[in-house]
């Protein structure tokens, strides 16, 4: 809509005169009415410029002060008063009182009759409307034609600010600088200027779930809704210079052609990271003797972030589960937005260092291609950022470092492995290393249906003893594998003779069919018996 100032500025209204300087030309006109009763206060509407002989007022301009103080809680744009009839001049506290509320008083001159005057404006506003209606979908044509054309933000962000003749400035969704327009390259000291502003104005907005945007402050921040949750802002600065035809809705016609720029973008990346992820993901089922083939083809690995070193490193990492939260658009935003977030916060520490997804685990793999001291710091530091801006928790899994390509799989494993551990136990924000399983966690992982066949076939009737002979057998056995195969040994732990320890150890071999002192069977014999000790067999 129109403002006074921006009606008094056209030639056709310029006889037009502000009676109180301090009066507020920036306010909005919607509607012009005329009126001679002193109760206009309950007929009309807010935004409206009322118009007026002040017949009612020629004797008494204190009235007047009680209408402008009316009108002006009712949010009523102005007052035009006709200033030759009735009333010749305004009295001085008339002036003052507006002046203090910086309600505007306009003088029309004697040329113009009220009923005319109201057509006009009426007509003006209208028709200013439309030209500004024409000029937002202008606008919006000539940025979709340079995004049809392939043509980059900085180049849509740059038009825009020629446009309107003003600084802009676009923000991505971590509040990050994305793109400038010609104005802060040459003022370079207005960027932080503008970031300390929209910083505050965040404040404003998580206190504020109404905060609108307010053309009467030095800068205007709109939303770029290119994703829901996770929005871009376009910053515009020195809002208060704007001039016809350009209006709110010019600017809100190019967030939409930026939504759909940044959207496509978005889109393009995310096919191009989709290659990147199934490359690696090939990569890490590959067998060592064809990663020592893929590693004198570096070019290649080159175009999937893979550099040649002497160090690699796989870290795993994923958004801990949290169980009221079920809608899938705010998590697939934020699965991606962190990938961005990782890629942005970790390449900051070290180039080298590569992510990628798994769009089925929703995991990001995290390789280090130098050794860093400080990762686990790193991975400290991630947790915490990564807390303050998204409100939620990251976990790691950490594998051993490698110094070939051909090795790189066992890292991957070992990060996934260690990660799956703490997982399982319902951890959340936890940094788990890998730690190798010991013989008894690899036992457990073998079903008893297959455990139990092997005991039976190595150890015989020794592998469950139903006679005290047998019992004694089996425990002679045991202790006999422990010591090493060493009867004097054997013989003082178990307080009987060597002749007697060595006559079992002849027994139990007969009944095993062969000897126990061989590689082979010594290793099955042994892992039988701790298989018999150390694991439950259901």
């Amino acid at each position: 809509m129109a403002t006074l100032k921006e009606i008094l500025s056209v030639l056709q209204f310029s006889d037009l005169t502000l009676l109180n300087n301090q009066g507020d030309l920036e306010r909005e006109v919607r509607m012009v009415d005329i009126t001679e009763t002193p109760d206009i206060k309950d007929f009309t509407t807010p935004y409206s410029f009322i118009v007026t002989t002040g017949m009612n007022y020629k004797d008494d301009q204190a009235g007047l002060i009680s209408l402008i103080s009316e009108l002006n809680d009712i949010q009523v744009a102005g007052l035009g008063i006709k200033l030759s009839r009735f009333l010749k001049r305004l009295d001085d506290e008339v002036i003052e009182f507006a002046n203090k509320l910086k309600f505007p008083i306009i003088e029309i001159p004697d040329s113009w009759n009220l009923g005319s005057i109201t057509h006009h404006i009426s007509s003006f506003i209208l028709d200013e409307e439309t030209e500004k209606l024409h000029f937002a979908l202008n606008i919006q044509q000539e940025l979709n034609a340079m995004l049809m054309q392939g043509l980059d933000l900085n180049m849509m962000i740059e038009r825009l600010s020629r446009i309107i003749k003003v600084p802009v400035m676009l923000l991505n969704s971590f509040h990050h600088v994305e793109s400038l327009s010609n104005h802060f390259h040459q003022h370079s000291e207005q960027v932080q200027k503008n970031l300390n502003y929209f910083r505050r104005y965040l404040n404003s907005e998580k206190n504020n779930s109404n905060h609108n945007t307010d053309f009467q402050e030095e800068y205007a921040i709109f939303k770029v809704p290119a994703f829901k949750y996770f929005p871009y802002y376009l910053m515009v600065s020195n809002i208060k210079t704007l001039n016809y035809p350009i209006s709110l809705l010019t600017i809100e016609q190019a967030v939409n052609t930026l939504s759909l720029a940044i959207y496509k973008n978005s889109k393009i990346k995310e096919a191009e990271q989709e290659d990147v992820n199934h490359f690696f993901s090939s990569l890490m089922s590959e067998n060592p003797d064809n990663l020592s083939s893929l590693s004198q083809h570096m070019d290649l690995l080159k175009k999937y972030y893979i550099q040649p070193s002497k160090f690699y490193q796989v870290v795993t990492c994923a958004i801990d589960k949290e169980q009221h939260i079920e809608n899938s658009v705010y998590l697939n935003e934020r699965y991606q937005m962190t990938f961005e977030w990782l890629t942005h916060k970790l390449t900051a520490i070290d180039p080298s260092i590569s992510i990628y997804m798994s769009q089925r685990k929703r995991r990001f793999t995290i390789l280090f291609q130098a050794k860093h001291q400080y990762y686990l710091e790193y991975c400290k530091y991630i947790q915490k950022e990564y807390h303050l801006f998204f409100n939620s928790s990251l976990s790691f899994g950490i594998g051993n470092e490698v110094t070939e390509l051909s090795q790189l799989p066992l890292s991957y494993f070992e990060a996934n492995e260690a990660y799956d551990n703490k997982y399982d136990q319902g951890e959340n924000e936890f940094i788990e290393f890998y730690k190798s399983k010991s013989v008894e966690e690899l036992l457990q992982l073998i079903p008893a249906s297959k455990l139990k066949p092997f005991i039976m076939y190595t150890l015989g009737s020794l592998a469950y003893p139903q006679t005290t002979k047998e019992k004694e057998l089996r425990y002679t056995l045991n202790v006999y594998m422990a010591n090493q195969c060493d009867l004097t040994k054997t013989s003082e732990e178990i307080f009987i003779h060597r002749n007697t320890v060595k006559y079992r150890i002849k027994k139990c071999e007969e009944i095993l069919g062969q000897s126990v002192e061989s590689p082979d069977a010594s290793l099955a014999i042994r892992l039988a018996l701790f298989a018999l000790e150390k694991v439950t067999l259901k």
